[in-house]
């Protein structure tokens, strides 16, 4: 399964770099869950040599878990060369989904490192240093993301 999540994640990897889009990704290529979906989505980073400037969670209402039929919230780099400085112009030109969306971006003062345990709301809040507005531009690979599943949708 490594071998199909690799070329699962090139795929993508190279459509984001093209700012190109497919329909799916091909069946035996396709990540099967969300473990693997994130398995996929963490190559990103060394394939196209970009690094990671924060992370972002998309579909975090019910309303947009239903839109897109995924079963909660989904995490994702946001790579330091797409972030923008106040005042940039965004085209749209590549982008399917035509949206704009306010953010609330957190800046952490510390680092939370992965751990067997989940961190409680004090913990997370501790952390962080700073809270601003942002605006975030989405898009997916897929042509249709709406019905690309979840795992794929992790994987993009």
């Amino acid at each position: 399964m490594q071998d199909a999540l690799q070329r699962a994640a090139t795929t993508l990897a190279t459509r984001w770099r093209e700012r190109a889009h497919i329909d799916q990704l091909p069946v035996g290529d396709r990540p099967r869950s969300r473990a693997e979906g994130y398995a996929a989505q963490a190559l990103w980073p060394q394939l196209l040599g970009e690094a990671v400037a924060g992370w972002k969670i998309a579909a975090t209402s019910e309303a947009g878990q239903r839109h897109i039929a995924v079963s909660g919230p989904l995490a994702g780099p946001v790579f330091a060369s797409r972030v923008q400085a106040d005042g940039a112009n965004v085209s749209l030109a590549s982008n399917r989904m035509r949206v704009a969306e306010c953010e609330v971006v957190f800046r952490f003062g510390r680092t939370l490192a992965p751990r067997a345990q989940g961190y409680s709301r004090a913990e997370v809040l501790a952390a962080v240093a700073t809270v601003h507005p942002g605006l975030e531009v989405p898009d997916s690979r897929f042509a249709q993301f709406e019905h690309a599943g979840e795992a794929q949708l992790i994987a993009d």
